[in-house]
């Protein structure tokens, strides 16, 4: 359908005028498709939905849409679908990334210029899926960005010392306000060097961040006989801090110097660095004897969430 503007206008989309009296005005003109055209197209819907047209019952047009969208959809109550643009606003879902490792393989091609791959895809709000096209930054000589995703402005370069994106240059590069949202993907940190050569720290996007491991190995001696750790760093790039950490370790001592054969089981474990690059920790135990290196072993289980 198209607008029918009021007879003798000028301007094809002129309103609708109502008439004034006082100010001698006359009202619009009506063309008779501005009657017929829309009633003509509400009836082709209601027709659609095979709804015979009736001029007591004014919820047609209503029962019609419904009746075709449940045709279309398998049926159910038409109050629980939701449009696109709803969706996108509402999910609570953080982006992801639809590779392996939930990483885009941004790279750099040359001294002074970071490159967001073609072809890669990932889902907004969890329903919208945005494929990459190639897009190139410049660098400069000595700076921390972070290369992010929004949107409405889709893929950019955020320098940690501009003010308006990290106010009075306060905040560590870390904190946890520059982690991704559901509506601002953090997609990698980007360090130039004095000569503007490029390192990229590509992180994952996924809507659930998991990871669980033991490491294990043989401590070392830090203080007196009988003060052992274990230390243990998991580097893992993700987007957003790790919200759960929790931590399990001990030693096991098979043989002591001198006072003869001892087994078992101790020692405590220690949180010591966690943001959205790496997870540190340690286990360290003190035994009653001076155990031997040979014959201790140690551990630490990691479980991180987001």
């Amino acid at each position: 359908m198209k607008y029918n503007a009021p007879y003798g206008s000028a301007d094809p989309n002129a309103p609708y005028i109502d008439r004034n009296t006082p100010g001698a005005q006359s009202g619009s003109r009506v063309p008779a498709a501005a009657v017929e055209h829309p009633q003509r197209e509400i009836m082709a819907v209601i027709s659609a939905a095979g709804i015979p047209g009736s001029t007591e019952d004014l919820t047609q047009l209503l029962q019609a849409i419904q009746a075709l969208i449940a045709a279309a959809t398998g049926g159910g109550d038409t109050s629980n679908f939701v449009l696109m643009t709803a969706a996108r606003a509402r999910l609570p879902i953080f982006p992801e990334v639809l590779t392996e490792d939930g990483r885009i393989p941004v790279i750099t091609p040359s001294t002074g210029q970071v490159r967001v791959p073609a072809g890669y895809n990932f889902l907004h709000r969890g329903i919208f899926n945005i494929t990459t096209v190639q897009t190139d930054f410049a660098t400069a000589a000595s700076k921390t960005y972070h290369l992010r995703w929004t949107p409405g402005a889709g893929f950019a370069m955020k320098d940690l010392a501009d003010t308006g994106y990290n106010p009075g240059g306060a905040l560590a590069e870390t904190d946890i306000s520059f982690d991704s949202a559901y509506d601002d993907m953090l997609v990698a940190k980007v360090v130039t060097t004095g000569g503007n050569v490029v390192t990229v720290t590509n992180l994952s996007n996924k809507n659930r961040l998991f990871d669980s491991f033991r490491a294990s190995g043989g401590p070392s001696l830090i203080t007196g006989d009988n003060g052992w750790q274990f230390n243990y760093t998991r580097i893992i790039n993700w987007a957003r801090r790790p919200a759960v950490f929790s931590l399990d370790g001990a030693m096991t001592a098979v043989t002591v110097n001198s006072t003869g054969y001892l087994q078992g089981t101790a020692g405590y474990s220690t949180k010591d660095e966690l943001n959205r690059y790496q997870a540190a920790a340690h286990t360290n135990a003190d035994w009653n004897s001076a155990a031997v290196m040979s014959g201790m072993t140690a551990y630490l289980d990691f479980n991180l969430a987001a």
